[in-house]
């Protein structure tokens, strides 16, 4: 069967009556294997708006649940793609009424998927969600502004059907695959408009059969829904949250006044809220009294009893309800977070915000670091030990990759993991030699076997400079992407000055697999172990804005337990002596076989040294601004023209690989 466009009455699939519904299907059986599914196809359109382009997807017969042709989907590009396919919905945006959503997947062993549901009829403006397909058999829904909205699993290697069934006006969301339900959730977001197929890199994956049906809803006079319970998920146990509604008028009539009723953990609160004037299909967050959560499932429930001081015309949208069972983290455990991030990313924004998100909400508990790559707060070790493929990408305690904003449900996993040790750092700074000794003394909480490895980390926060290579994209901005923590205001390149980078790796040591055999390969519940790792300071960081990050890897490669602490506390703790690691950096840049004269200098600045094609020098001023940056890839000495530069101290960072070597002269 091609396609149908079918209008007739039906009763609608939650509450409604029977009213004109709209059915779309399509299996692709009448399109042409080894043709452009959007340029055959007016049903389709691609991402750019260009059927037949470069994001238009090939008809393929490889595979199919029913027929012989289906959609096919893969890319091992690190940006993924180029495979976009946008299948609008027939009658634009909807915010009202019953919608569902279903087609059949068949994702390859080991591979991912991917799709997303957009807000609006112009692609690009709002993402309802992101459904992730990882690797393994993990489906998550995320979201900009909620992070993690649902998880649940999928079968690999065989077909299976995908279903959402929304009904907008109560903002419930419910996952069905193969007719089993899955779960539930409330979104941030309301409306749907489209949806879009996108080969994301390690994407392996057919689409056939898709179809979807939608039932209006037809509005009495007055009735006041409540959609949205916020701030009260993903928190820790004993901790004191402000819980929020959000009601929604669902009516013909403008609701001036509404009573909130909510329960949790048997404790009742009553909030009459007057004053306003919600026209019809607007929204009101209510701000409710806080509350302290506790251990154990427990169900928070919200009911607004009375609209216009009377129950309204429909009951039926009126209640809302939602488990809540706080995160108990298992004794001394501390999550790591590692995001592969860059300044030319326009998405990596997301990172910005989430790991800022993360840092608040779990303070203590957590700590991000932003893996630069091509841009200048890169560090070669850490930027090639990542390898995330695509940009942004994170993972939690070195296990999946993930969007940034769907890291939560992996924190709040990890954070439940008793660890097997426990870390400690102490340090001293030598003022003369630059150096920064970290001790990180680890405790193992019980007996364990096998390679365990030991690593330590360098993170600053408020870094900038100058230059083109700081400005950060921007894809958010003018709102073209939807809001994202504030970004939505700011310019698509935003320059230099107006930014400052947090969680920024500036060292990773002694390389990003951490020291093997850094343990006994038996070792018992009890046993002490100290490292100690000589770390050169480079004069551009500022220690006020670092800390030491430690932690160990266990026999998997993930990370079992971590620790940070600013450099400051870490000195008032005291250096421990114990077996040293070596690796922080190389030293294949000799200091002998480097000259910078004349030094002092008044109008040219000369550098010599071997050539080395993966050799960038660059040169700040005592502020810490970048003045020049060059490639060296031949033998012929390197000439700087400083006659216009300011009197006083200069810095030369010679960068090769994970190397960094410094050295200063002075402008006269």
């Amino acid at each position: 069967m091609k396609k149908a466009l079918l209008f007739f009455f039906v009763a609608g699939f939650f509450s409604f009556a029977a009213m004109s519904q709209t059915s779309f299907t399509d299996n692709f059986d009448q399109d042409t294997a080894g043709k452009y599914l959007a340029k055959s196809d007016p049903a389709f359109t691609t991402w750019s708006k260009s059927p037949g382009g470069a994001d238009d997807i090939l008809v393929s017969n490889a595979k199919a649940h029913s027929g012989s042709n289906s959609l096919f989907f893969y890319s091992t590009a690190a940006a993924g793609g180029p495979s976009d396919i946008v299948l609008p919905f027939l009658g634009g945006a909807y915010n009202t009424g019953n919608f569902s959503y279903s087609m059949w997947m068949f994702v390859n062993t080991g591979k991912k998927a991917y799709f997303n549901i957009q807000e609006q009829t112009t692609v690009g403006k709002g993402w309802t969600f992101d459904a992730n397909f990882d690797s393994i058999g993990n489906l998550t829904f995320v979201n900009t502004l909620s992070g993690t909205l649902f998880t649940t699993t999928y079968p690999q290697n065989q077909w299976f059907q995908i279903e959402i069934r929304v009904n907008l006006n109560s903002n419930n969301w419910q996952v069905y695959i193969d007719n089993n339900l899955k779960g539930s959730f409330s979104n941030s977001y309301r409306a749907i408009a489209s949806i879009d197929l996108f080969s994301m890199s390690g994407t392996s994956f057919y689409v056939d059969d898709i179809a979807y049906s939608y039932t209006p809803y037809t509005k009495p006079a007055v009735n006041a829904a409540l959609t949205y319970i916020y701030n009260v998920s993903g928190f820790l146990a004993s901790q004191k949250v402000t819980p929020k509604v959000e009601i929604r008028n669902m009516g013909t009539q403008a609701i001036t006044g509404a009573t909130i009723k909510v329960n949790y953990n048997g404790k009742p609160q009553t909030k009459n809220v007057t004053g306003i004037n919600l026209s019809s299909l607007a929204y009101d967050t209510i701000t409710l009294d806080p509350i302290t959560l506790v251990a154990g499932s427990n169900m928070f429930t919200a009911e607004v009893s009375q609209a216009n001081g009377a129950i309204d015309n429909d009951t039926s949208d009126n209640t809302k309800g939602i488990m809540i069972n706080p995160v108990v983290p298992a004794a001394g455990k501390f999550v790591i977070a590692e995001e592969a991030t860059g300044t030319w990313c326009g998405w990596c924004v997301r990172g910005v915000v989430f790991l800022k998100q993360f840092d608040e909400k779990y303070h203590g508990l957590f700590q991000g670091i932003a893996v630069h790559n091509g841009d200048p707060m890169v560090y070669g070790n850490y930027d090639r030990g990542i390898a995330a493929g695509s940009f942004p990408n994170a993972k939690v305690d070195r296990g999946a990759f993930f969007d940034p904003s769907a890291l939560e449900a992996d924190i709040l996993k990890r954070l439940m993991i008793a660890p097997a040790t426990l870390i400690k750092a102490g340090a001293n700074y030598n003022n003369t030699s630059g150096v920064l000794n970290v001790s990180l003394t680890t405790k193992f909480n019980k007996a364990v076997t096998g390679n365990y490895k030991i690593a330590c980390v360098l993170v600053e926060d408020s870094v900038s400079g100058t230059g083109t290579g700081w400005d950060q994209h921007n894809y958010y901005s003018g709102n073209a992407s939807g809001p994202m923590g504030g970004f939505e205001n700011l310019p698509s390149d935003i320059p230099a000055e107006q930014i400052s980078y947090d969680h920024v790796g500036r060292i990773i040591t002694p390389n990003f697999g951490g020291l093997p055999n850094a343990f006994k390969p038996s070792v018992n519940s009890g046993d002490t172990f100290v490292h100690n790792f000589a770390i050169p300071l480079d004069p551009i960081w500022r220690q006020n804005k670092m800390h030491i990050v430690g932690f160990v890897i266990d026999p998997t490669g993930k990370i079992d337990n971590g620790m940070s602490i600013d450099i400051a506390s870490a000195i008032a703790n005291g250096f421990v002596s114990g077996a040293v690691v070596t690796g922080t950096q190389r030293l294949d840049i000799q200091t002998s076989n480097i000259s910078v004269y004349p030094n002092p200098v008044n109008n040219e600045l000369h550098i010599s040294m071997p050539a080395n094609s993966n050799t960038e020098i660059q040169i700040y001023n005592i502020k810490g601004e970048l003045m020049e940056k060059i490639n060296k890839n031949s033998s012929k000495d390197i000439s700087f023209n400083t006659q216009n530069w300011t009197s006083g101290m200069y810095l030369i960072r010679i960068i090769n690989e994970d190397q960094i070597l410094n050295k200063k002269f002075i402008k006269e």
